[in-house]
C-alpha cells in the first residue's frame, strides 16, 4: 500500500524512544496492510511497532488515557478513543493529530465504517458519527446514561452494533432497530464483533465469575435472536476479532481462546494467570498481537502458541 512506503520514510526522520511495552495497556491493533501494530493505555502514549520482529518504531505522546485504536481501512488515519474530550484522528503518515469535534465525556468504542469514510465513537452514553476529517456528522442520543464499552460497524451495511448494560443495533440514521437483554444477572457487555460474512455477530460479557456469574460468550442473528452461549472463561472479554475469512474467532480473557465459526474451542494460549485486555489479527502473517493490562505484549501464531512476549 502506497500509505506504508510513506510511513517508512516518516519513520527515518522521526524521533525515536526506547523499546519496551507501556504499562496498564488496554489496546492493540495491527495496520490493514499487516506491517504494523499500534498499542495504547494508562501512559498517554501511542507506541507503534513493525510486525515481523515488534522492534519499536515510534511513539507519540497525546494528552489522555487511550482506550482504544482503530486503523482506517484503504487509508493512513489512526482513530484514538480515550477517556475524555481528547479524542482524535493521528495522520500516522505526518504525525498530525486532527480532533473530532464535539467530544464530551471520551469513551471506549470506536469503529470505521466499511469503506472508511466514516466513524462511529462511543462519547460516554452517546454514540457520534464523524467524517474523516473529524467532522462531526451525527448524534445518537440514549434514553439513559449508562456508559457505552464497544461499537462495531457491520461489514457492508450502516448499522451500527454497541454494547454496554444491554446490546443496541441502530442505523446510522439514527434509527434503533433493536435492544437486546443479553442475560438475566446484571453485568456489562465488553465487547461485541460483527462476523465479516455480516450474518451474525459475537458478544463477549463481563461476567463475575467468583459469584457464581460466568463470563457468556453469545452468539445472535442480525435481528437480535440469541442461538448460541459459550462458557469457559474465568475472566471478562475484554477484546474478541474474526480473523479476515471469518474462519476463527479470537477471544481476549483470562487466556487467549481461538474458536471456529461455530464457536467450537480449538486453540487455548496463555498460563491464565494474567488477563488479556486487547487482541488483534495480522492477516498477511494468521498471526495475532496482544496486550496485558500489566503491560505485557505478545505475539502468537493461530493455534495459539507464543511466538514473542515483551515485558
Amino acid at each position: 500500500m502506497k500509505y506504508v512506503l510513506l510511513l517508512l520514510s516518516c519513520f527515518a526522520l522521526g524521533s525515536f524512544m526506547e523499546p519496551s511495552p507501556g504499562k496498564s495497556l488496554w489496546t492493540v491493533t495491527v495496520d490493514p496492510g499487516g506491517r504494523y501494530a499500534v498499542t495504547g493505555g494508562d501512559d498517554r502514549i501511542i507506541r507503534l511497532y513493525q510486525t515481523k520482529d515488534m522492534k519499536l518504531l515510534r511513539s507519540f505522546p497525546v494528552r489522555s488515557m487511550i482506550r482504544r485504536l482503530a486503523w482506517q481501512p484503504f487509508g493512513q488515519l489512526l482513530a484514538v478513543a480515550t477517556n475524555d474530550k481528547h479524542m482524535h484522528l493521528r495522520n500516522m503518515v505526518t504525525g498530525d493529530s486532527i480532533p473530532l469535534q464535539g467530544i464530551e465525556f471520551g469513551g471506549r468504542g470506536v469503529t470505521w465504517s466499511y469503506n472508511g469514510k466514516f466513524l462511529a465513537v462511543t462519547d460516554n452514553h452517546l454514540i457520534k458519527i464523524f467524517n474523516e476529517k473529524g467532522q462531526w456528522v451525527r448524534t445518537i442520543p440514549k434514553e439513559d446514561q449508562t456508559s457505552y464499552f464497544d461499537i462495531d460497524w457491520h461489514p457492508s451495511k450502516n448499522l451500527l452494533l454497541v454494547s454496554g448494560d444491554d446490546i443496541r443495533l441502530y442505523e446510522m440514521s439514527g434509527k434503533k432497530m433493536a435492544t437486546l437483554k443479553h442475560r438475566e444477572e446484571h453485568t456489562g457487555v465488553l465487547s461485541v464483533e460483527w462476523h465479516p460474512s455480516g450474518n451474525f455477530f459475537v458478544s463477549g460479557d463481563y461476567g463475575h465469575d467468583g459469584e457464581g456469574v460466568p463470563s457468556l460468550l453469545q452468539y445472535w442473528t442480525p435481528e437480535g435472536k440469541l442461538f448460541k452461549t459459550i462458557k469457559g472463561s474465568k475472566t471478562e472479554y475484554r477484546d474478541l476479532q474474526w480473523n479476515q475469512d471469518g474462519s476463527l474467532l479470537a477471544t481476549a480473557s483470562d487466556k487467549l481462546r481461538i474458536w471456529t465459526k461455530d464457536g467450537e474451542l480449538k486453540y487455548e494460549g496463555g498460563d491464565g494467570k494474567e488477563n488479556l485486555w486487547g487482541i488483534s489479527w495480522n492477516d498477511y502473517s494468521k498471526e495475532l498481537v496482544t496486550v496485558y493490562f500489566t503491560g505485557i505484549l505478545e505475539k502468537w501464531n493461530s493455534k495459539a502458541v507464543s511466538l514473542q512476549r515483551f515485558e
